[in-house]
């Protein structure tokens, strides 16, 4: 019996000619989304698919290769594959400064570490610096095996990079992406990457307050920020307290840089930011 459900899916056409394809995973707490996006920027696929991932390396790979065998995808010979993990453990070196034979001593500066963690570096050649973050080793393992061209990053390097886009058009941007009852936050300070942090959070003023606090530290005033929001929906009240003491509040443009056919129209597409930002 299958372990997994196909909670959405949906394909621009039937054939998809995956050496000219990139395929965007990203890793969530109770499964994972992707997309397919082909070398003309055209969106080919969305999906999502509800699984237990944390159950050793073994079930990891076989059980989301069953998920992409059910959508009758095979083959994993695809252009590029990108994996995102939302990473709570993770810190931005300079790229100058960073030496490899330090990444743990890099995480351990911001979190603990325990036996069952994976450290990873990934290159960001926009923000001129290297993410050092951790993820579940049978989770990298197992996708690993399955996928060996496979690319990790965290979330916060993604919202980064498209801040980093944005706040050329804009004195200064802050990005806020909401997963659960937690979100991420990264600000610029006109074009320098300034802040990136997640929080966790109860009620909309919970959520507000970490935000002006961070703002506060910076020393940015809320009516000089472009604040974009996006990841799951967010509340009635949350958008509200957000207006209230934030005067430029919007939702940021995963479609910014491709092209995106009608058959996605009923999509909540804030809801697959991190895999559809280029």
């Amino acid at each position: 019996m299958d372990k997994f459900k196909l909670e959405n899916f949906i394909k621009s056409e039937e054939k998809i000619n995956s050496q000219d394809t990139d395929l965007c995973i990203c890793i969530n707490s109770d499964g994972f989304c992707f997309s397919l996006i082909d070398n003309k920027y055209n969106l080919k696929a969305l999906g999502e698919f509800k699984l237990d991932l944390s159950t050793g390396i073994t079930s990891v790979m076989s059980e989301m290769k069953a998920c992409f065998n059910s959508i009758d995808i095979r083959l994993f010979n695809f252009n590029n594959i990108r994996v995102v993990v939302q990473a709570s453990k993770n810190v931005f070196v300079p790229y100058k400064l960073y030496d490899n034979t330090k990444t743990k001593e890099y995480i351990r500066t911001v979190a603990l570490l325990n036996g069952s963690d994976a450290v990873l570096e990934s290159i960001s050649e926009k923000l001129d610096a290297v993410l050092v973050f951790a993820t579940q080793m049978y989770q990298h393992s197992g996708i690993k095996i399955l996928m060996p061209k496979a690319k990790f990053m965290p979330q916060h390097q993604v919202m980064a990079e498209y801040g980093f886009d944005i706040s050329k058009l804009s004195n200064n941007t802050a990005v806020l992406y909401k997963r659960g009852n937690s979100f991420d936050l990264v600000v610029f300070k006109g074009m320098t990457f300034t802040f990136s942090n997640s929080f966790d959070y109860v009620t909309e003023s919970d959520m507000i307050y970490h935000i002006l606090f961070a703002l506060e530290q910076l020393k940015i005033d809320t009516s000089e920020v472009n604040l974009l929001i996006t990841g799951d929906e967010f509340s009635i009240e949350e958008k509200q307290i957000l207006r209230k003491y934030i005067k430029d509040v919007s939702y940021a443009n995963p479609m910014e840089n491709i092209r995106v056919g009608l058959e996605f129209d009923n999509f909540d597409l804030q809801k697959y930011f991190l895999t559809l930002v280029r």
